[in-house]
């Protein structure tokens, strides 16, 4: 799995050559309740982007750490940056690779929050209308894991909740800490903007940890791979 930053220039020449597909991983720097560490969502991202590139040829690009968390931008450890931001960073990294050769890209996040992927996907917008012949997939963890956590009976799961802290029990399971908090559904007042999001839910978790396991994780990581690995096949041959 070529990864782009441990390449020589004339490596990486050679590596768009031979596929001209990049992943750029996004997460954040975020809090993620008292059991998990601020850098879930970029290390769920580089993983499953890697995962994706050994089995597709793809390279991957460093990961973008930072991204926007409003909803749990007060808490401790969470850095968030502006949508313009977040837009203006995924834009630029693009037309980077872009003007090196490469022509088809997945920006893959760990972080889900709404507003941070419509900057995300703003970006891809803004660069297929400058050049028809590029091909932008935008995604991010939570967009597979319903069909899973249903068979295992798993509802109104997220943030730092089963989902999450199932994958961080399989990819890197020494850094979940202690015993999961008790379970945290907030419920958010509809079409209101709030000042404090965060006092909702002040165990900085949406959903119930305890339902987490390291076999769930595998489930999960697995079926996202192979659902990113199915979209990348179907965007190829699309052309």
């Amino acid at each position: 799995m070529p990864h782009v930053t441990a390449l020589t220039m004339r490596e990486f020449e050679a590596a768009v050559a031979r596929n001209p597909w990049l992943i750029l991983p996004v997460g954040a720097t975020e809090e993620h309740g008292p059991h998990l560490p601020v850098g879930t969502d970029t290390l769920q991202a580089e993983r499953i982007a890697a995962a994706v590139a050994e089995r597709t040829g793809a390279l991957v690009a460093a990961p973008i750490p930072y991204g926007l968390c409003r909803t749990t931008r007060r808490f401790p450890g969470t850095v968030s940056i502006s949508y313009e931001t977040v837009e203006r960073l995924a834009l630029e990294v693009l037309q980077g690779f872009a003007a090196h050769g490469l022509r088809r890209f997945l920006v893959f996040s760990g972080h889900a929050g709404e507003a941070h992927m419509v900057a995300l996907r703003q970006a891809a917008l803004r660069l297929v209308e400058g050049d028809g012949g590029l091909t932008i997939l935008t995604c991010c963890t939570s967009d597979f894991l319903r069909p899973i956590l249903a068979e295992h009976g798993i509802a109104r799961d997220g943030h730092a909740g089963a989902a999450e802290t199932s994958l961080m029990l399989t990819l890197e399971p020494e850094a979940v800490r202690g015993e999961p908090p008790q379970a945290s559904r907030p419920d958010f007042p509809p079409f209101q903007a709030l000042p404090h999001p965060e006092r909702l839910f002040p165990s900085g978790l949406m959903g119930d940890a305890s339902r987490a396991s390291a076999a769930l994780g595998e489930r999960l990581f697995a079926f996202v791979v192979d659902r990113l690995v199915e979209l990348l096949a179907r965007a190829e041959a699309a052309g």
